[in-house]
Order: C-alpha cells, then structure tokens, then sequence
C-alpha cells in the first residue's frame, strides 16, 4: 500500500471511531442509529473506491457503482435523520425496510470489492 493509500484509510478509521464513539454516548437508540452511521460510512467508502478505480481503469460500470453508492448513501442518511424523529419497534416494518437497505448495500459492495485486471 503506497503512502497515499494509507492515509486515506487513516483517515477513514478515525473519522470512523471518532462518529461511532459520538453517536454512542449522545445517542438515545445507540445501536440502531449507530447501525445506520457505520451503513453510511461504509456506502461513502465504496462510492469513493468505486470512482477511484474508475480513475485507474477507465471503466464505465464503475461510475454506476460510484453513483449508486450515493444514492444509498442519501437513502440511508434519510433513514438517521427519520430515527432521530422516532424510533419504532425492532421488528416493526420501517425497521425492516432499514434491514433490506443495509443488506442490499452489504451484498451490492461484494460485487465491487474484487479486484479487475487489465
């Protein structure tokens, strides 16, 4: 890993522990939202993976990928800020919705994580 690479990861980690440590000591439903800032932070990551390997590859279909992981960033921002406001049962249907969009991200950054060759 260059040195470029390796700042950059620093600094998403402790951006990541710094969020998560505040979210967990001012949060009234620690675990949810948490679940939703860590969703958040890993949805950002991926967009900024995505359009770095554009960058080196020159691959369209990795623009799609940056841009939808936007767009599931800007979802699961919307879902924080709904949690804020008020907070359902673990099992209710809106909280089962949030559960299908974090798996969705969960499955979608396991198509963008290997690696292409040239």
């Amino acid at each position: 890993m260059d040195k470029t690479n390796s700042i950059i990861a620093a600094l998403f980690l402790i951006s990541l522990v710094w969020i998560s440590a505040f979210f967990m000591i001012y949060s009234e439903h620690r675990e949810h939202e948490l679940m939703h800032v860590l969703t958040l932070y890993a949805t950002l990551f991926l967009a900024f993976l995505s359009f770095r390997a554009f960058y080196n590859y020159r691959l369209s279909r990795l623009l799609f990928s940056g841009f939808a992981f936007i767009v599931l960033g800007i979802s699961e921002t919307v879902e924080l800020f709904d949690d804020f406001e008020h907070h359902d049962d673990p099992f209710s249907i809106n909280e089962i919705r949030d559960y299908i969009i974090i798996a969705a991200i969960a499955l979608f950054s396991v198509g963008t994580v290997f690696r292409v060759k040239k």
